[in-house]
């Protein structure tokens, strides 16, 4: 099966990740050592795509372009990512590790795990911050931000909010109330300039802010009894029955495997057992370990960082809060 993973591999502090693949370096590695460890120190180019008409004369600036990337490896030619539009810059893996720098000088975080998906058009690093949530006896959640940027045009560059819940290594996406979750800088003439202005104190506080109320809800949400009746009623709000399934009484195999990992005490200690917290880690842990048409073990990172998985946790998050308001 294809590896999700850029040339199977990626760089990680600590413990090797799920899929066993990558280099591990030693922990407060610095951006340049993560880069080549990531097999990451290669550039992208924009050309002028084959015709495309101009469109500006001082600079030059086309219609259409090219992205391409560094040959990399045993590769010997260069390798085309994507078709761009004309207000699309460039941002080099080394630019967006620069980001992180001011946190991991002031000992504000270090680097966890950095690679790129695919043929290089998104690459990623994820960042351990100091300090931890505490939702109960032996329940730690771990503080992660993401930093992800793509080469392909197909989204901005982005900061995400990603804790981990030690007990069971579940991902625990976070957005504000409303919100997606996700801090965008688009690929315009000044996206360096503006990663740069968007760093160091500003971007702490409004971390430490993000991470503040997620303490605030995570221990609402362990504090609030979930029967029975309620736990359809969540369930239904994400993964509604079909028709037929009503009028059978049935339920999806979702709710199966929801309710199932809701008995696994690695994933629902005793203390929260019935709680709304056991409830949305028990959807979480579905959503991260699934089976699905991924294909490879790594294929999963694209889908709980970027795709449906991240969209799910940000839906399970906001009925949560939907849910407590309503029960107050």
């Amino acid at each position: 099966m294809p590896h999700a993973l850029f040339q199977k591999t990626m760089a990680y502090v600590g413990e090797p990740p799920w899929h066993g693949l990558g280099t591990r370096v030693p922990a407060n590695v610095s951006a340049d050592a993560m880069i080549k460890a990531a097999n990451l120190n290669w550039h992208v180019h924009k050309f002028p795509a084959p015709g495309a008409r101009l469109i500006a004369s001082n600079p030059p600036i086309y219609e259409r372009n090219l992205i391409v990337r560094d040959p990399v490896g045993r590769e010997t030619e260069p390798v085309a990512l994507a078709l761009v539009g004309s207000t699309y810059e460039v941002l080099q893996n080394a630019e967006a590790f620069s980001f992180f720098e001011p946190f991991v000088s002031n000992k504000w975080g270090e680097f966890h795990t950095a690679g790129a998906l695919r043929n290089g058009e998104r690459v990623w690093v994820l960042a351990q911050l100091r300090g931890e949530i505490i939702v109960g006896r032996d329940d730690v959640v771990q503080r992660f931000i993401l930093l992800a940027n793509s080469h392909d045009g197909s989204g901005a560059a982005s900061v995400r909010f990603t804790p981990v819940r030690v007990v069971c290594q579940n991902t625990l996406n976070l957005a504000a109330r409303g919100k997606s979750g996700v801090i965008s800088i688009r690929h315009t003439k000044n996206i360096a300039l503006n990663l740069a202005r968007a760093q160091a104190q500003q971007l702490k506080k409004i971390i430490d802010k993000a991470f503040a109320d997620a303490e605030n809800l995570f221990g609402a949400m362990a504090l609030r009894k979930m029967g029975a009746q309620n736990v359809d009623h969540f369930l239904q709000l994400l993964f509604p029955r079909s028709k037929t399934q009503l009028e059978k009484s049935q339920e999806p195999a979702r709710w199966t495997r929801v309710k199932a990992i809701l008995d696994v005490e690695d994933v629902t200690p005793p203390k929260t057992k019935d709680t709304l917290w056991a409830l949305y880690n028990a959807i979480v842990r579905d959503e991260d370990y699934r089976e699905s048409k991924e294909g490879a073990p790594d294929g999963r990172l694209d889908r709980v960082w970027f795709g449906s998985g991240h969209d799910l946790k940000i839906k399970a998050l906001e009925a949560a809060r939907q849910h407590l308001r309503t029960a107050a």
